[in-house]
């Protein structure tokens, strides 16, 4: 990868940290160890030296993987299922459990 594609990484870096914030989805920890990992590789493989690019083309794949697991957390799909989930799991707190109802009436 290039250095425009380490950019376009740190930007989407950005871009996707943002939009889970906004969601509300607490990865923000996860997610920055994992960059400063990223950014740290790249840093040792600043050299012009081919096997140090190859480290740093890995390094960017490993992050680009990484970032798509991320995505995948905010896609419209996902968020419906999770807030589907929320909201069965609100009814079914609300609901009295059969032992209770039982001893309710008992």
């Amino acid at each position: 990868m290039s250095n425009l594609s380490s950019i376009n990484l740190d930007n989407e870096y950005r871009e996707t940290r943002a939009a889970l914030v906004e969601a509300g989805i607490n990865m923000c920890d996860s997610m920055d160890a994992l960059y400063r990992d990223w950014q740290r590789w790249r840093l040792k493989s600043g050299s012009r030296i081919a096997l140090d690019a190859r480290v740093a083309m890995n390094a960017d794949e490993w992050w680009a993987r990484h970032l798509a697991q991320f995505r995948s957390l905010i896609d419209p799909t996902r968020v419906a299922a999770r807030a589907d989930r929320v909201r069965k799991d609100g009814v079914a707190a609300a609901r009295p459990r059969t032992n209770e109802r039982k001893a309710a009436h008992g």
